[in-house]
């Protein structure tokens, strides 16, 4: 079977005052990416779409469901290791705002345990749905943690941070009868609008 794990397109800056999680909705730019993931994934024939609850994933996975005329799954199991912050701040915004504090942040969270935290929820999730869908083609619509967590498990790595993600990008792997992971691409970012 082929899992593509898809992180969710450009969300807007989001900040709660009452101390409830963030939860964004797509940016324009991000509406785009889900059109063009959805355009790129519609060659490839996708049996299976899930989701992460968090809208930015949910309504990246929209776009995809609309065109290939399937329900979306969703599995908690998938939310993002931040899914509790009452902030979500896109990566360009941090980036241009203050570019070393962004950098140190960026370091602070590939150091924290975070990652480690989620790692066994992700690795369940995924292992069950690779179970229940034998041979078929899933697109999974996430965060980068999640996509970080599993790609670290099939590399066989300890550093559970070694990716930047971009937004709507697609990261492809092959799972064998035997339950053999492999990986296929990391980043696939080329059918996206400048």
């Amino acid at each position: 079977m082929e899992l593509i794990l898809i992180r969710h397109a450009e969300p807007i800056e989001e900040a709660r005052s009452d101390g409830s999680p963030a939860d964004p909705p797509l940016s324009d730019r991000g509406r785009a990416q889900a059109r063009a993931v959805a355009g790129w994934l519609s060659f490839r024939g996708i049996d299976r779409i899930l989701s992460s609850p968090a809208l930015r994933a949910r309504q990246t996975a929209e776009e995809m469901a609309r065109r290939a005329g399937l329900e979306i799954s969703i599995d908690d199991r998938l939310r993002d290791a931040n899914a509790q912050a009452d902030r979500y701040i896109p990566r360009e915004v941090q980036k241009s705002r203050d570019p070393e504090a962004y950098r140190a942040r960026l370091d602070e969270y590939r150091g924290s345990s975070r990652l480690a935290g989620i790692a066994n929820r992700v690795a369940e999730s995924l292992d069950a749905w690779t179970s229940l869908c034998r041979g078929e083609r899933v697109a999974v619509f996430c965060h980068g943690s999640v996509i970080n967590v599993y790609a670290a498990r099939v590399l066989g790595l300890e550093n559970r941070a070694f990716l930047e993600p971009d937004y709507a990008s697609s990261h492809r792997f092959l799972v064998s009868e035997m339950g053999v992971r492999s990986l296929q691409s990391l980043n696939e970012t080329a059918y996206l609008p400048s």
